[in-house]
């Protein structure tokens, strides 16, 4: 606890506990020497000294018309309690309730550092390379696409951009979570807030500031506190209900029964002032937007950026999961998975000619199979390629051969399948490599997880049937919607909506926007989401890990149960007490535990979710 307090959180733990030992030398000092008026003023100048802080809110809200508050329930209870010369008690309940503040304010300080340390995702300039080679320090609003910028060992990058010169190794566990460095060289893209381990390397702007990965993230971490929860926007309601009746009838108890049937005045007052205590709903005013606050600060440590408290609510709710695939299920990244020689070439010499080819290529597929064969670079293996955007390559060997490689379309081919690029030499089909999307690690271990809790999960994708329904298929999915355009997307889910199923969508395009925009829960996958994805999702999944929804599902689920459990808890606590009050049998003492100690007991329980391990 001590370690999450700031120095104002010290310093008033330090006056709440002086307070409290002044209170206890007073009254036992007054037990044996009988210092009557003494004890009377001095509980008054500690009541004032513990009180100030709530009687000024009360004050204050009365002036704006919005009395009827915690703040004016303590006031108006312990006013009464100095009134009929309950001292002790009076003091006692303002020290108590100051206990409670504090908690809250250290746990709420706690949950909110979670989740703004993220927002020290970039430094505050960059350093501009001038055309006479000279740098100047800018501030990032001011960069440019196509703008020129050094980075240092230490330093962070301000916006996405392109490596130019240089090499360096990243840290980006700040945006994707991956604490693995990754090793960056000339032609690599970089994104913003990425750390510079070692190295030093010039980035060309690919972005300006505002539309970089970093900027859209802030926003959205921005955004994640000040969205309220249904259970929030019901307490806060419940509250302005629930006070006045509250006042009502406390002063009814105070003023009828004397009045009518006889008895002493004071204990009345007291049993009114008792009840105004334990009926004061500051457990729940203070519990429960703080359980929501500490599972976003959950989620954030987590690498899982939730734009508001609302859509832990929302989560639990869903019944249907519907995901995109490429980028969501799958990698993006390609791989080989079977290459088929034609008879009468040499394996050897037609590996090597495709994997040399493929190495001049840009193209995610060719990356894909250089990857995977892996063989010795040989730059002297052609003296002439040429690069047929949109077809294939053709190169020409230092032995007088054409090679091309490419779309079965520029091989001149009829039968083929549109997971495979083709190989010929001479016009003739030497090889056809087939390949095919990665899974992501851990995706199927996590869609069986995921299927205890949905009834239905569905991949919703634009790619082929066939492509499709062989992801399903490894995934341990039977339902899927293959070939859709996103206004289909849109289609599909609104049909499940329509049925009463709500539904999360999760997905990484540009043609994922609009269905996550319509979701009643929208997830995009960071490491490839577009920006119009991270605008329209509700849930940002930094790393873009599809396993991190297990995780998130679990952090909903230990939320809302905190929630459920506090108003449990309180509710039950709360009315015995008041029966027991009603009744003369609760005393000032047993309304401060019945509230104050409620109030601790459910910021305690709320704080727990901060040091769960997911």
């Amino acid at each position: 606890m001590l370690k999450n307090m700031t120095d104002a959180h010290k310093q008033t733990l330090l006056n709440l506990i002086a307070i409290g030992l002044l209170a206890t030398v007073l009254e036992l000092s007054s037990r044996f020497f009988f210092l009557g008026a003494l004890r009377k003023w001095g509980f008054f100048l500690l009541y004032i000294i513990s009180s100030k802080e709530v009687l000024l809110k009360a004050f204050k809200n009365l002036k704006r018309g919005s009395a009827l508050d915690e703040n004016f329930l303590m006031a108006i209870a312990t006013i009464t309690a100095i009134i009929i010369g309950e001292y002790l008690e009076a003091v006692a309940v303002m020290l108590f309730y100051s206990f409670g503040e504090l908690f809250e304010e250290i746990a709420t300080h706690k949950s909110r550092e979670n989740i703004k340390s993220l927002l020290d995702l970039v430094p505050d300039v960059a350093r501009r390379v001038l055309e006479n080679g000279q740098t100047e320090e800018v501030d990032l609003d001011d960069i440019e696409v196509g703008d020129i910028l050094l980075v240092r060992d230490g330093e962070k990058i301000g916006v996405d951009g392109k490596v130019v010169e240089g090499s360096a190794s990243l840290d980006t566990s700040s945006i994707t979570g991956e604490s693995m460095p990754v090793e960056v060289e000339v032609g690599d893209e970089v994104i913003s807030s990425s750390l510079v381990n070692q190295g030093i390397i010039k980035i060309m702007a690919l972005k300006e500031f505002d539309d970089s990965v970093a900027a859209k993230i802030m926003e959205l971490i921005e955004d994640s506190a000040s969205s309220k929860s249904d259970s929030e926007k019901f307490i806060s309601k419940f509250a302005k209900i629930y006070t006045p009746i509250v006042v009502a009838f406390a002063i009814l108890l105070g003023i009828i029964p004397p009045l009518f049937w006889g008895g002493v005045w004071q204990d009345y007052l007291l049993r009114a002032a008792t009840f105004l205590v334990l009926s004061c709903p500051c457990a729940l005013v203070l519990s429960v937007p703080l359980s929501f606050m500490s599972g976003l600060g959950l989620a954030s440590e987590n690498g899982i950026l939730i734009k508001g408290s609302q859509y832990f609510e929302s989560l639990a709710k869903a019944d249907v999961l519907l995901t995109d695939k490429t980028g969501t299920l799958t990698t993006g990244k390609f791989a080989i998975r079977d290459i088929q020689i034609e008879e009468g070439f040499d394996r050897d010499e037609v590996l090597d000619y495709l994997y040399n080819i493929e190495l001049m290529s840009t193209h995610p597929i060719a990356k894909g199979i250089v990857k995977n064969l892996n063989r010795p670079a040989n730059k002297k293996l052609f003296t002439e390629l040429v690069n047929e955007k949109g077809l294939g390559v053709c190169a020409k060997t230092t032995a007088g051969k054409e090679v091309k490689v490419g779309s079965s379309k520029y091989i001149n081919l009829t039968e083929t399948s549109s997971r495979a690029i083709y190989m010929a030499i001479d016009g003739k089909l030497c090889a056809s490599v087939f390949v095919e999307d990665e899974i992501k690690n851990g995706a199927k271990r996590t869609l069986t997880k995921l299927k205890k809790i949905f009834k239905e999960i569905a991949i919703v994708s634009g790619d082929s049937q066939k492509a499709v329904g062989e992801t399903a298929q490894k995934l341990g999915l039977t339902k899927f919607y293959a070939e859709v355009m996103p206004d289909e997307k849109l289609r599909i889910m609104k049909t499940y909506q329509a049925n009463g199923h709500p539904c999360i969508f999760v997905g990484d395009g540009i043609n994922d926007a609009p269905v996550l925009k319509n979701a009643d829960v929208g997830i995009s996958m960071g490491d490839t989401a577009s920006d119009l994805a991270i605008e329209s999702s509700d849930i940002l999944i930094t790393n873009g890990e599809f396993s991190q929804l297990a995780r998130l599902m679990k952090i909903a689920e230990l939320t809302n149960s905190t929630v459920r459990e506090n108003i449990i808890f309180i509710m039950i606590v709360k009315i015995l007490i008041l029966i027991l009050g009603l009744l003369g049998h609760a005393n000032m003492w047993m309304a401060v535990g019945g509230d104050v100690g409620v109030s601790i007991v459910s910021i305690l329980w709320a704080m727990r979710i901060l040091k769960k391990k997911i």
